[in-house]
């Protein structure tokens, strides 16, 4: 049975910042993370529904422009990248999981909203 919801999309938000930091770091051990970050995502690939949680993948960019904004402390648009990547994955997931139900699929019209 494939899961659905925040386990998910963390495992995609794992898989995306992994995939984002063996890129950035290419040149020096991000070659080493590559292998890693094809785990991330196979995992989350076999763990779960694809949509909405692959959305994770954007706050996990987010994620890692996170931790280079804190490891360098006067790095404003590392932060503000970071913050703005990490709210455009979260919030669109969680106006998709609101427009989706866990059982039905996707939301049903209402009985006065169906076409004549």
């Amino acid at each position: 049975m494939r899961r659905e919801g925040w386990l998910v999309f963390a495992a995609w938000v794992l898989a995306g910042a992994l995939v984002v930091f063996s890129l950035l770091a290419a040149a020096s051990i991000g070659l080493f993370v590559a292998p890693l970050a094809g785990v991330a995502i196979w995992f989350a690939l076999r763990l779960g529904r694809r949509w909405p949680e692959t959305l994770g993948i954007i706050s996990g960019a987010g994620a890692v422009c996170l931790l280079i904004a804190f490891l360098d402390s006067v790095s404003t648009p590392w932060l503000v990248t970071g913050l703005v990547l990490v709210a455009g994955g979260a919030i669109p997931y969680v106006l998709a999981r609101r427009g989706t139900t866990s059982k039905r699929g996707p939301a049903l019209l209402d009985a006065q909203d169906t076409p004549t």
